[in-house]
Formats: structure tokens, sequence, C-alpha cells
């Protein structure tokens, strides 16, 4: 059998009723002419992803990515740099490369805001860049003024974050392995949601791994601000079985916000952090995680409609405040906010977008999510989600978590999974920007 053209589809499915609801006519008027433009703010996993797939989709597009940093950290994966197994290079990525494969334009600059009616973006250095389609994946903010004493300078300096990979997490590593020996390392986490949800406990066990070689008497303090967490019930098998947790000897110590743990203060003079119960811990390295919310472009473009997050339409990812266009990422309404998710995000809006060029109406889209993470060298975990969209509402069609109950045991498995982990870092690495 032949192959059918594109055209051909369209006239199959009815070329006549398209042009008569004007989805065909409407295309035809403004992209037979010249090539549509897609304008993508952020060059994180996200805005690549959505560059590189919507490429592969689409070989007539113009499309254009605005990104003020050179270069690109991988957070996913990355707590493993804490402990010096890896260098931050192994998860920096250029933009030379992606760009030139898959044919768009890199914009180095700052978007400064937007103008949706006449479809500009402004940037800070004085630019205005037009578009057909505007996609914002530009990752989320984070706020420092909610932990009274802490504050952006703090976090840039000694009070580290380390949340957004690069600079900060080769610091947080010096200082950890600069504690005295029996110091403290303290990890103190925002409320639900953030970015890689089970990531702080990851980086606890990374470090406890790496202290019970280095520095044995030393500890860790989680303050969570929430009542638990994703992997709990794994997470504190293996501390109870290799970190003596729930001893006085255990070398990790997580306090939910339940019992108090959820952190209301910092004394940077004294390196102390006040809980919201009012007990004072000292650290010799005190990590605060920072609150999450949707970016500052899209609170100041109006995009959040004043809540914490960009509310979208799932069946195709626009924005309910600006239906065309279209909010992928953190700063998302998404519950979930890993960068695997982003990338999945990027694809449904890589293909609506190509649909609407081609006047077909979105599909439904499923929605995955895959989460990896370690509680040691040998001991990984997986969950994967998946979405769908009915009637407006996002909702979950199936999770499923390793190891189950049955295999909490299998040093073999165990064993399989963690490489398996290490692969797939690898893989989604290179799925993005290779």
């Amino acid at each position: 059998m032949g192959k059918i053209s594109r055209r051909g589809i369209l006239a199959l499915m009815g070329g006549t009723a398209l042009a008569a609801t004007g989805l065909l006519g409407s295309t035809k008027s403004a992209f037979a002419a010249k090539a549509a433009r897609v304008l993508v703010i952020g060059g994180g996993i996200g805005g690549i992803a959505t560059a590189k797939y919507l490429r592969i989709l689409n070989q007539d597009v113009k499309i254009t990515v605005i990104e003020p940093n050179p270069e690109y950290v991988f957070c996913p994966g990355s707590n493993v740099v804490l402990t010096g197994n890896e260098p931050i290079a192994d998860f920096t990525r250029g933009y030379e490369h992606p760009s030139s494969r898959y044919r768009f334009d890199m914009l180095s600059e700052s978007v400064s805001d937007i103008d949706f009616a006449k479809r500009q973006v402004k940037t800070v250095q004085g630019n205005t860049v037009a578009y057909d389609f505007l996609v914002i994946s530009p990752g989320p903010e984070f706020i420092f003024d909610d932990v009274p004493g802490w504050s952006r300078e703090l976090a840039d300096t000694g009070f580290l974050h380390a949340w957004k990979a690069g600079k900060q997490t080769t610091m947080l590593r010096d200082q950890i392995a600069g504690m005295p020996q029996g110091g403290t390392l303290i990890i103190a986490t925002p409320s639900m949601p953030f970015r890689c949800p089970p990531a702080p406990y990851e980086r606890a066990s990374f470090v406890a791994e790496w202290m019970a070689a280095h520095n044995p008497t030393g500890k860790i303090i989680i303050l969570d601000k929430n009542v638990g967490f994703i992997f709990q019930d794994k997470y504190i098998d293996y501390w109870t079985k290799h970190r003596g947790y729930g001893t006085d000897h255990s070398m990790i110590e997580w306090v939910s916000s339940k019992d108090g743990g959820a952190i209301a203060g910092l004394d940077p003079k004294t390196k102390t952090v006040i809980t919201a119960a009012g007990e004072r811990y000292q650290g010799d390295v005190i990590n605060i995680i920072p609150t999450h919310r949707a970016n500052a472009l899209a609170e100041r473009t109006g995009l959040t409609q004043g809540g914490d997050w960009v509310e979208v339409n799932h069946k195709d990812m626009t924005a309910k405040a600006q239906p065309d266009v279209y909010v992928i990422g953190d700063t998302a309404d998404f519950f979930v906010k890993t960068g695997y998710l982003a990338s999945n995000q990027a694809k449904v809006v890589a293909q609506a977008i190509d649909d609407r060029l081609h006047g077909r109406e979105p599909g439904q889209p499923l929605y995955t999510n895959n989460c990896v993470a370690n509680a040691g060298e040998d001991y990984a975990m997986a969950i994967t989600d998946s979405f769908r969209e009915r009637n407006g509402e996002l909702i979950v069609q199936q999770t499923v978590q390793m190891p189950d109950p049955e295999d909490v045991d299998n040093a073999f498995l165990h064993h399989i999974r963690t490489s398996i982990s290490e692969a797939w870092q690898r893989s989604f690495r290179r799925d993005i920007f290779d």
C-alpha cells in the first residue's frame, strides 16, 4: 500500500468539514505563507524536549528557545555528586548539539514581559520576539522569605539549598566533606509539592553512606514540613538495617511535621534551626530546601491568576488564563514535579501544536511519570504513575512502585534495580540533550 500524505489524511478525514469549522482555513491563512514561529521560554528538560519532539513531528516550523544560561545542569540524579563519586560535569550539557541536530535557534537572553495580545515576548536586553505559539517552561520559583532569618543571599553562600544543580551542589559537597568528626548535617524540607519528591531523603541516604566511611560518628537530621514522604517505608527499613535508625546511635533522624519538625526560623550566627515546636537544632552544615511556587514570570504576566501555580487544561497543557499559551514543567499545576514528567508534558505539547497546525483536534493524552531513587549504593527504588484527563480533571490511572513488599530483602533484585536506575539516569539525559 502506498504512503498517504498528511494532505491526503486530511482529505480522508473530511477536509470540507474541517474548513467549515474554520480549523483548516485558519491554519492555511496563518501559516501557509510562512513557517509557524514556536517560541519556547526555558532551556531545561521541558523546553528542550519540546523543541526536539516538535522538530521530529514537524520539519517546517521555526523554533526558538530563550535561555539566559550557556548550559544546563541536570537535577535528576545529581545527589550522587555530594559523595564525590561523580563530577558535576557528568550532569552538564551545552545547547550546541541539540540545537544543531534538531534545528532550533537558541537566544541567550532573559524574558522580562509577554504581550499576549500582540504575541510578543520582550527581553531584558531590549529585544522583542514574535511568536505564533508560545511554550513556557521556566522551572519553579524558590521562596526564601518564609523562613525567618534565611535569605536568598544566605542561600547563595553559607546556608545552601543545592536544589538547582550546579555550583551549589559542589559547594554543599565541600561543606559536607569539611564537617568535623561527629558533626551534624541538617536537611530541612519544604511542604509539598517540590521538584523530585524523594530527593531530600535520597540526599540523606547518600551522605550517610559517605559518612559511614569518612565520618562514622556524624549525624543527619531531617526536619520535615510534611507528615510523610514517598518510599518512606523502604527508606526507614533501610536506615533501620544499615544506619541504626530508631536507636540512640542512629546516623539519621527524621522529624515529621506531626512531631514538630517543620522549620520555622534560622539563626545564622549560631548555625541553629528553630522548628515550629520551638525546638532548636544546631548543625555544622545546614541545607534548607526552599518552598516552591510558579516561576516569577508566570506570576508577573498573570498566568497564575493569583494562585501558587499556573492552572492548565490537562488535555493539551494550555494555560487557563491564556488558552493559546502552553505551560509545562514545575510551574504547571501538576502536584507531582519531576523532570521526567516535564519531558512527557513536552511531548503532549509538541503533538498538540502539530495537530493545530494541521487542523486536527488534539487527542486524549496519557501522562507518565517515572521516578527512581536510591537508599544506598546497592538499593534502588522506582515508581511509575500514569494520568489521564477526564472531564477537565486529571485522574491517576495507575501507580506501580518497586520493590514490592515481597522483594524488600532480595539483595539480588536490589542490585539489578540499582544498575537499572543508573542506566535510566544516563539514558534520560541522552534522550533530552542528545
